[in-house]
């Protein structure tokens, strides 16, 4: 299937103008979107909360700005899913753990406030992995997110629930988090577009942390244009997230409305092409040689310290998480799963001096990288090391060796995260079924041109297809 954002009314761009058209109406969308959660979500496993009620009410609001010719923006009368780590006021949140079963969220997270604010509907939360703290979305409380192109492979993880209800056609847009690729791992993986904005872009009060010098909230949906819209409505400064920053915020959109005619695109073999899948390989091979056809320049570039980064990013993202989950590990072991608990085990036994020297090192190797691509305006790499696994796979053959799943799908994701660069995970092919994705990769702040040169890939290749019959 091939065609536009605004040709297609399973995205936000073509709802949105199917409304102001008046071909259809906010509420008939979220009945058949209730309908088409009732008929899939058994299968696939992608919310664990559906918000029937709320829903239809914010439908009835949003039908009514339409017909009075006062629609709120983009988002207006859009379903939406919000991982279920970030609290909705009245609804339980879970981070897809049995400790927090019974969580009742106090308050809207800012970014769901931002969301009403500009009419998006709230259709439920979706199913992650525990804690977020894995990259399968195999859940051993709320069972398994199933692939909705092979349902016995994977999702991707963490925010494998966000990924699956957008290409699954159960959401049109959707929320999630990345620590180390909890974004663009699970877009890479069902086909849609996972964009994780720059570090400090969007608050994350309101949201479980896993490790929060690296949690970032972003954005998942079938097309750039989609998720400049939902990155414009959630994106600012919040005076109660010290770790928000008061960088101006473009007018993307906008921005997308000018065709990008020129962008220098830099390659960076080493590490990201040294242990990947040969489809893997193959399929950024085409990407490449389509993206040349949109007259860019493409380029051999070098990130300096790259070797270096999983090394500092490990004492952090350990850390961090065991400090948050000491109290649970210590009294309630028993109710992690089991692959959740051994990782959270070790960051016991991460010394101090580790953690902070990791912590101290960051500026630098942000100032090493931006410093690597100031003759580039963003770079290209392969998101993940392999093709979707097996749900249960344990580990893949690549490079000769035997990998962990967890370390071969976010090898080549986490060390954005550590500079906190913002990352945008496009669909580029399939292999072995199912979807595969590229990274483009921004400087700091500068999402607008990964997003715009996204669009011009999308305006001349198409959309990605969406599951034959998911």
């Amino acid at each position: 299937m091939k065609g536009q954002a605004a040709g297609r009314q399973d995205t936000i761009r073509g709802l949105s103008e199917a409304y102001r058209e008046g071909s259809a109406s906010p509420l008939s969308v979220a009945r058949e979107q209730l309908s088409r959660i009732e008929s899939l979500n058994p299968r696939l496993n992608a919310f664990i909360t559906t918000l029937a009620d709320s829903a239809l009410k914010a439908a009835e609001e949003s039908e009514r700005r339409f017909k009075a010719g006062t629609p709120l923006g983009p988002l207006d009368g859009v379903p939406i899913a919000v991982k279920d780590i970030i609290y909705i006021q009245g609804v339980r949140c879970t981070a897809g753990s049995k400790i927090l079963a019974n969580n009742i969220a106090m308050y809207d997270a800012p970014v769901v406030r931002k969301l009403r604010a500009a009419g998006a509907v709230i259709f439920g939360t979706t199913n992650l992995h525990e804690f977020a703290a894995g990259t399968t979305s195999v859940n051993p409380h709320y069972g398994a997110v199933r692939n909705p192109w092979d349902e016995r492979k994977v999702s991707g993880g963490s925010s494998g629930g966000s990924a699956v209800a957008v290409a699954s056609g159960m959401a049109a847009g959707a929320l999630g988090t990345d620590t180390a690729g909890s974004i663009r791992i699970p877009a890479a993986l069902c086909g849609v577009v996972g964009l994780k904005p720059t570090y400090g872009r969007v608050s994350r009060l309101g949201v479980i942390p896993l490790a929060s010098s690296l949690d970032t909230v972003g954005v998942m949906a079938a097309s750039a244009w989609d998720s400049a819209a939902l990155l414009q409505a959630i994106a600012g400064h919040d005076k109660e997230d010290m770790t928000t920053t008061g960088e101006p915020m473009p007018d993307l959109l906008e921005a997308l409305s000018r065709p990008i005619t020129s962008a220098k695109v830099g390659l960076v073999g080493r590490f990201f092409h040294e242990a990947i899948d040969p489809a893997v390989e193959a399929n950024f091979g085409s990407f490449v040689s389509r993206i040349r056809e949109l007259g860019l320049t493409v380029e051999d570039a070098d990130l300096d310290g790259i070797d270096e980064v999983y090394g500092r990013w490990l004492p952090i993202r350990r850390a961090e998480a065991t400090a948050f989950h000491l109290k649970w590990l210590e009294s309630s072991p028993e109710l992690y799963g089991e692959d959740v608990r051994k990782l959270l085990e070790l960051g016991k036994d991460v010394l101090a001096v580790d953690y902070v020297n990791a912590v101290n090192a960051r500026p630098s190797y942000m100032e090493r990288f931006t410093a690597s691509m100031k003759d580039f305006d963003l770079l290209a790499v392969p998101c993940t090391a392999v093709p979707a696994p097996l749900i249960g796979q344990t580990t893949m053959r690549l490079g000769g060796n035997e990998v962990p799943v967890y370390s071969a799908l976010n090898r080549l994701t986490l060390p954005f995260n550590y500079v906190g660069f913002p990352v945008l995970s496009i669909p580029s092919g399939m292999a072995n079924g199912t979807p595969l994705g590229v990274q483009l990769v921004g400087k700091l702040f500068d999402e607008a041109t990964i997003l715009r040169v996204a669009d011009a890939y999308e305006r001349k290749f198409g959309l990605f297809p969406t599951p034959a019959s998911p």
